[in-house]
């Protein structure tokens, strides 16, 4: 009984591990300053984020939000993520989990790097994780989702740059 159960429990674990990312990056004539606060403002996303919608929350480290995601093949939805990472002017990051640990989770990341001249390159990515990571990756929402993240970027890059 007890070999069962152990190899169950190592067959999650290992299944667990399974991952795949979506990313896109951009160059934006701004400094890291000015994309990082527009990037934590989420009262002011209405402004210039036409996927994704703060439904309120509290932005700070640990902090929790409350969001609903509009993206292309998918049925709006409501998520809870809480902020995972922060590092001031360099990296934000949130994670959604569905409930079970190592199911399917998914840890959105924005990290800034400044090129010089005055320009940062941002780079916006997922990471999803779980044993039904790949069988998600397989539907139509996780197709267009690249398409989504680089018309994300591009809007914040419009919006700031018209500032």
């Amino acid at each position: 009984m007890w070999i069962i159960l152990t190899v169950i429990i190592l067959a999650i674990l290992l299944l667990s591990r399974t991952s795949f990312e979506i990313r896109d990056e951009i160059e934006i004539n701004a400094s890291a300053d000015k994309i990082w606060a527009t990037i934590i403002d989420f009262e002011n996303y209405k402004n210039w984020n036409s996927q994704l919608t703060f439904l309120g929350g509290t932005v700070q480290p640990k902090g929790k939000l409350h969001l609903k995601l509009a993206a292309a093949g998918a049925e709006p939805y409501e998520f809870k993520p809480d902020i995972s990472y922060w590092q001031e002017k360099k990296r934000f990051a949130w994670i959604a989990k569905t409930g079970l640990p190592r199911i399917f989770d998914g840890e959105h990341f924005f990290e800034l790097k400044d090129i010089g001249n005055g320009k940062t390159l941002l780079t916006n990515r997922e990471e999803y994780r779980g044993i039904l990571s790949q069988i998600f990756k397989q539907l139509p929402m996780m197709k267009t989702a690249p398409d989504g993240f680089k018309k994300m970027n591009l809007e914040l890059k419009n919006y700031i740059e018209k500032q």
